[in-house]
């Protein structure tokens, strides 16, 4: 992709085309992006509950969920704003068809975690540079908002990799790798929709 290297090395690179399907219903990509923001901090806590005393893992989990709750609240400020309603969550097809793949429990969790960060830096790198020209979503504020999230994203992707590597060491980056072909596969057999994935 012309300008942009994900923090992992993602196997399927998403079309720019698909920010015009993303950003055809605004209303329709904040909503799901809200509830994904929510579930990524709920996840964060969850997996905080596997590292026990860990206190480098229980400070990276707390911050990511303080990050992603941070999101959460700014997303519905967003919603507000625009005079949207929250929409009921749908559901995220994506992120099912991963955690319907995992098998080793806690690297697994870990390692999906890290690609759905992945995929959504990726992701929203596209949408800021599309929603430049939307009538809606191409204000200055709601642009930063945008490359602000890609950052965070990002961090987070490298976050939970790191997790993974402390705690299964030379496991971990095997197990990636099979990851990343499966989550290719996953993105690319589903439809365009006005969401991150």
């Amino acid at each position: 992709m012309n300008g942009f290297k994900p923090p992992l090395p993602l196997r399927a690179e998403t079309p720019a085309a698909w920010a015009g399907a993303a950003l055809a219903d605004p209303a329709a990509l904040l909503s799901d992006h809200a509830h994904n923001e929510k579930k990524a901090a709920l996840n964060a806590l969850n997996l905080s509950l596997s590292f026990g005393g860990a206190p480098r893992a229980s400070v990276l989990l707390a911050r990511l969920a303080e990050e992603e709750l941070s999101h959460y609240r700014r997303v519905l400020e967003a919603l507000q704003a625009f005079g949207w309603p929250l929409r009921p969550d749908g559901g995220n097809a994506y992120a099912k068809a991963l955690h319907g793949q995992a098998a080793r429990g806690l690297l697994d969790r870990l390692l999906i975690a890290a690609l759905i960060e992945a995929r959504s830096c990726e992701r929203l790198w596209l949408l800021e540079r599309a929603g430049a020209s939307h009538p809606e979503l191409g204000s200055a504020a709601w642009l930063g908002f945008l490359l602000e999230l890609e950052r965070c994203e990002a961090g987070h992707a490298l976050g939970y990799r790191s997790l993974a590597e402390e705690r299964f060491g030379a496991e971990a980056a095997p197990r990636l790798d099979w990851w990343l072909d499966r989550e290719a596969e996953v993105i690319q057999s589903l439809p365009w929709r006005s969401a991150v994935h």
